[in-house]
């Protein structure tokens, strides 16, 4: 369960993997035991398998300048002792991932394992499939995945590509600051006109008390607002949908309400509901910290995250909670994120490709233990008689994460932290996150789309994100006026979107067969 390029939910991922590997000293495989060196066969010790990690899976967003240096020595050191494999962490410049990872594909330098689609690198020839490696080295691995992520693994002739991040999970709750609905004496919003009194409120009465008319009743963000609200008024939510006049796959901006859900977005834009620079780039954490946002409808660690702190430079009643069942004209507001191919993936250049899939393996041995090892080293402990409540020893943290390879919610759920300020987001992930009964699941939520058939078969298809994005902004924010939207639909035709209908009902017949 991540999305999509944010603090999300890798981070607590590898915080929880990091503090619980030193700690450990178990595993249910063979490799725990192997030594430090290996005979060539004439009694000559030979250099251990190194693995070269390219580290872009977020375990650092919580220390982004990475560990202390013999902390990270520490961590290698005990690999070393317990796999008989040496990890070389590759950290990338932040905001050039990508960038410096295509540089690595290209070159002789040595890369073994990163995260990314993996449909789009298999295509390129860049990955291996991971079949017999995962049946002969990764058996931890694979009853840590239900059998509905590993269906996004596969391609259609069933090779495995990848070890998965997520499931179907609810990423865009709508939090409340309820100290001001209770403030306020207003009522918890159950339906979308509730909570737009809500939002109305908290621009108009001054909850926060500071004599100024600056409240922001809504921080949000483009898939935000599609993924937090449109359910309310398009019957599948932000999702592909078939056409029942010609059973053809179609693009939500097709779909009956969903002219309706972009009138109202820019409705409540235009009264200053949301935020001014949503469309825009802005710190969510420095807009928290004003004290002035009532509600958010953003990727949850927004919150879950940020929140807990800056909690303490807030009022002492200061609190967000999740508002689950707000319902519009066609339903539930929420829709689920389907899974998709993001995944650890294993690279053709790998010299030793047993090696990389011990080392993920190991992570997912002893569950939570090692996980948490692989984020914290040796700062974290149990505080109850179960493995699954733990405290991080030293809150300045020394071992960042550069070995984390095991982040996804199949670790992540696994442990909660007594900390108050993880508390909220381990919350988050044990109980809120799969719970996908609070939304709705897209149409073809079960489809793998050929992405790179998808681009042969429709050459605009660049062109026709860009324009679904750039224009439904416009029309948010009024630089385009709703009297425009049938144009709108005109240029989409006109950039190809017939043959964005052809490919994808193609694809989704063929596959949901």
């Amino acid at each position: 369960m991540v999305s999509k390029k944010t603090i999300s939910l890798s981070v607590i991922v590898a915080l929880s993997a990091s503090a619980l590997a030193a700690c450990s000293g178990s595993g249910t495989g063979g490799v725990a035991n192997q030594g430090k060196e290996a005979s060539n066969g004439n009694g000559e010790a030979k250099a251990l398998p190194k693995i070269y990690i390219y580290q872009n899976t977020g375990a650092l967003n919580q220390k982004p300048e990475g560990s202390v240096p013999e902390k990270l020595e520490e961590m290698k050191k005990m690999y070393v002792d317990k796999l008989g494999i040496e990890p070389i962490a590759i950290v990338p410049p932040k905001g050039s991932e990508g960038e410096k990872l295509n540089l690595l594909l290209g070159s002789k330098d040595e890369i073994d394992t990163f995260q990314g689609n993996w449909d789009e690198y298999a295509s390129k020839g860049a990955i291996i499939p991971l079949n017999d490696l995962l049946d002969k080295y990764g058996q931890d691995i694979k009853k840590a995945w239900p059998q509905e992520a590993w269906e996004y693994m596969k391609d259609k002739d069933g090779k495995i590509w990848g070890i998965p991040r997520g499931v179907p999970s609810v990423h865009y709750p709508t939090w409340v600051r309820s100290d001001w609905v209770k403030k306020l004496n207003l009522k918890t919003p159950q339906t979308i006109d509730e909570l737009e009194a809500v939002l109305k409120a908290f621009k108009e009465q001054d909850p926060d008390g500071n004599g100024k008319a600056d409240t922001i009743p809504m921080m949000t963000d483009l898939n935000g607002i599609k993924n937090a609200l449109m359910g309310g008024f398009v019957e599948h939510g932000n999702s592909n949908w078939v056409d029942p006049a010609d059973k053809k796959l179609k693009p939500v901006e097709l779909a009956p309400g969903f002219k309706d859900f972009v009138a109202k977005m820019a409705d409540w834009y235009q009264k200053g509901y949301i935020y001014k620079e949503a469309f825009a780039k802005f710190d969510p954490l420095e807009l928290l910290k004003t004290n002035r946002v009532g509600t958010s409808t953003m990727w949850y660690s927004r919150i879950t995250l940020l929140f807990p702190q800056i909690k303490p430079s807030l009022p002492p009643e200061a609190n967000y909670e999740i508002v689950r069942d707000i319902q519009g004209p066609k339903g539930k507001l929420i829709t689920a994120t389907a899974a998709n191919t993001s995944s650890m993936v294993i690279t053709k250049k790998a010299k030793h490709p047993d090696a990389v899939m011990k080392f993920i393996n190991y992570q997912y041995q002893d569950m939570p233990t090692n996980t948490l090892n692989a984020a914290f080293g040796t700062n974290w402990k149990y505080t109850g008689n179960n493995k699954f409540d733990i405290e991080l020893l030293n809150k300045d943290l020394s071992y960042a994460g550069e070995y984390m390879v095991s982040l996804g919610i199949a670790t992540e759920n696994k442990y909660g932290f007594n900390d108050p300020v993880k508390k909220m987001h381990a919350d988050y992930l044990n109980k809120e996150a799969l719970n996908v009964s609070v939304a709705k699941m897209p149409v073809d939520a079960t489809i793998m789309y050929d992405k790179k058939m998808l681009q042969e078969k429709i050459p605009t298809l660049g062109d026709l994100d860009r324009l679904r994005s750039e224009e439904l902004v416009k029309f948010v924010t009024g630089a385009r006026p709703l009297s425009d939207f049938d144009k709108y639909i005109d240029q989409l035709y006109k950039a190809g979107l017939d043959k964005w209908i052809e490919e994808y009902t193609r694809q989704y017949n063929e596959k949901k067969k």
